[in-house]
């Protein structure tokens, strides 16, 4: 598979964010990591965002932190409201900035930092995620510095993280919802849904077609979210009412199928993966 920072559009945002935020921390970079998307061979110039996690000698101060949401905030002028180097996608740079002491313990909290969308936190936290962690523990790919090599996620984090997600998809408020919000739970679900039924770790699009292929009973969903995922996040909103009318009837039972096999255990383990999964 080619460097996933060479595919269309990254390599800019990158080489532009590597170089303004070596400006604010210098020598106390000690390894940038790319992951997501990118690495799973599912960009979507139209609407993926680009996750880069900052590993840090000593922890960020608050002032430090500023510098890098300045950064951030330069970034989504430059990128997405000028369209710098042909830009598409309505998002930008998801960043997290961690102390080397989150590397290989997934409960500490240290000072960190996260600018991503209008969040800019500078807060003594565990910003990574599990389902994040899984993903650099597993599928990372190394920008600069040195090796970092992440201690994957325990099954319960897993498991937590995907209760918090589910309750959140079984009330989730009909009234509120944006269509990219609506878009990326189905996308999210598609994942989850072959995580924890086959224990792999499928990019979204991957997974949105195999379940596709395979006559889900939410297929309909899902060919919709998917077409929306490469039609790009800037013209979502078109499809609004048309997310809301397929989303509404398939939220409490695809919540509940994601459920079951989670709690099953034939339940994917941490450190199961499928090299098939890193599509191109």
């Amino acid at each position: 598979m080619r460097h996933p920072e060479n595919i269309r559009g990254i390599a800019a945002v990158l080489a532009w964010l590597l170089a303004e935020i070596s400006k604010c921390l210098g020598q106390k970079i000690c390894s940038t990591v790319l992951y997501g998307s990118a690495t799973l061979g599912d960009f979507c110039p139209r609407w993926s965002d680009v996750d880069v996690c900052v590993v840090l000698e000593t922890p960020i101060t608050p002032e430090e932190g500023q510098s890098i949401g300045n950064v951030h905030d330069r970034l989504r002028e430059r990128f997405i409201s000028e369209g710098c180097e042909s830009w598409e996608s309505g998002q930008a740079v998801e960043g997290s900035y961690v102390p080397v002491e989150l590397v290989t313990d997934e409960k500490l909290e240290m000072p960190c930092y996260t600018a991503g969308g209008s969040t800019r936190k500078w807060a003594v936290c565990h910003p990574i995620s599990p389902f994040d962690r899984y993903m650099l523990a597993h599928f990372g790919h190394l920008l600069s510095g040195v090796a970092a090599p992440f201690t994957p996620p325990c099954r319960q984090s897993l498991v937590s993280q995907a209760e918090t997600d589910l309750s959140v998809l079984r009330t989730w408020n009909h009234s509120e919802q944006s269509a990219i919000w609506l878009a990326g739970m189905l996308h999210w679900a598609a994942r989850s849904l072959v995580f924890w039924r086959d224990g792999k770790m499928l990019s979204k699009s991957a997974a949105l077609e195999h379940e596709i292929a395979h006559g889900s009973p939410f297929s309909t969903a899902f060919q919709l979210a998917l077409a929306i995922r490469r039609e790009g996040s800037r013209t979502a909103a078109d499809h609004h009412a048309e997310l809301k009318r397929h989303f509404s009837p398939v939220a409490v039972d695809l919540a509940q199928e994601i459920d079951t096999n989670m709690k099953a255990e034939r339940g994917a383990q941490p450190g199961d993966t499928d090299n098939a999964s890193r599509r191109t």
